[in-house]
């Protein structure tokens, strides 16, 4: 792979997050198909989990998603219709492994707030693994490692736990 091929990979791969963020945002969840390889796996226990506080009360683990169909359907399952989301990502770490391989860490913000019921501001990075297939980059896994989830008010005040 010559340093070119390496920058044009470096820049699809770099466009994966942002693009999931979008979609996961708008809800246009039958754009999320393109973004995982059949075999993508997705571990999100950590969504509502803060490494000061815990797991939060109320709200279950997600499970380790295995295969591209339940990745989406867990994706699915945690952006509800009343759920408002707003993700967003900042330059990533992107390593080319090989020609087909490469790996990388995506730093992200994000607020979910569901009127009424709950509103977070979250932090945290994205670990993904990412492989080429049939000329295209796509997420093989990620695992979601947060740094912070703060549960807010519908005014933004933080509220203890």
């Amino acid at each position: 792979m010559t340093d070119i091929e390496k920058l044009l990979a470096i820049e699809e791969i770099r466009q994966l997050r942002p693009r999931y963020f979008r979609v996961i945002d708008a809800k246009q969840f039958d754009e999320l198909e393109d973004l995982f390889t059949p075999d993508a796996c997705f571990d999100s226990r950590e969504a509502v989990y803060d490494p000061i506080k815990g797991q939060y009360p109320g709200f279950p683990v997600s499970p380790v998603s295995k295969g591209r169909d339940e990745v989406i359907k867990g994706i699915i399952a945690g952006m509800p219709d009343t759920l408002q989301s707003c993700h967003m990502g900042n330059t990533g770490e992107i390593e080319i492994l090989s020609d087909t391989t490469a790996r990388g860490i995506i730093p992200f913000s994000d607020r979910l707030i569901i009127p009424g019921v709950l509103a977070t501001a979250g932090y945290g990075y994205y670990y993904d693994e990412y492989e080429k297939l049939d000329g295209k980059w796509r997420i093989k896994s990620g695992t979601l490692k947060r740094k912070r989830v703060i549960f807010e008010d519908d005014l933004g005040n933080g509220v203890a736990l």
